[in-house]
């Protein structure tokens, strides 16, 4: 979706989106075109607190501006304690000295691709600037901070603490994406010991003591009736 945009100093103008980030890492992605910019002109976008001043904290603010440096862009940072990191894509801003290096700017009526993240962790923000051309423009740097930075709960173009009368740049931002990073802790899987089965103790089957069982009654009763009878033939036998 694309929002056009008008700036002008003097003004205490802004616009905004509310947010709710807390203190961790992001990154801010946006395509800029500037379609006019007049002397010291300014476009002023990215995270603020409510107060929305360029002048004080807190901030993440990525700049394309005009100056008495020409069209030049830049990463400014405001921490809690009013203390500014900034670093420009002049040559003497950015280069430290490096061979090749030059400084780079921006033209009127291109598109460029910004991306800027905070990174919580290192302590740091960087930001990288990149048109669609073959070969056109790429400029990126980084600044180190003092602390962490909270407090950041607006997404913001503004001009407050911006006094300058006349200084117009007109133009729209398109493709807005801001992405939050949270650690993810897992959740630790309870933990199953290993279970071993126990063998049941050993039956022991006792043996048998072997025991002299009664007479049955039967055979008792037979033993008597034989012995009656034998007695009888006896008895038979003398007479």
């Amino acid at each position: 979706e694309r929002y056009r945009f008008e700036t002008e100093g003097g003004t205490n103008g802004y616009a905004y989106v509310p947010l709710e980030i807390g203190d961790t890492s992001f990154t801010l992605e946006y395509d800029i075109t500037i379609e006019s910019i007049n002397q010291d002109g300014a476009v002023r976008f990215g995270l603020t607190s409510t107060e929305m001043d360029i002048s004080k904290g807190v901030n993440i603010l990525g700049i394309f501006s005009n100056g008495r440096d020409g069209r030049v862009m830049s990463l400014r940072v405001i921490d809690q304690s009013n203390h500014l990191f900034e670093i420009s894509s002049l040559f003497s801003s950015y280069c430290a000295g490096q061979p090749g290096c030059e400084t780079k700017r921006f033209e009127e009526n291109m598109t460029y691709h910004v991306v800027m993240r905070y990174n919580k962790e290192h302590r740091q923000c960087d930001i990288k600037v990149t048109d669609r051309t073959p070969g056109g423009l790429s400029w990126g740097s980084y600044v180190p901070l003092a602390r962490d930075i909270y407090a950041l709960n607006r997404l913001a173009i503004t001009t407050k603490g911006d006094y300058v009368i006349g200084n117009n740049a007109v133009g729209y931002l398109n493709n807005v994406q801001l992405s939050t990073f949270r650690e993810v802790v897992p959740t630790p899987e309870p933990t199953t010991l290993p279970t071993t089965a126990v063998p049941p103790p050993p039956t022991t089957i006792p043996t048998p003591t072997p025991t002299e069982a009664p007479l049955n009654a039967l055979v008792l009763c037979g033993g008597i009736g034989i012995a009656a009878g034998l007695t009888a033939l006896q008895r038979r036998g003398q007479q």
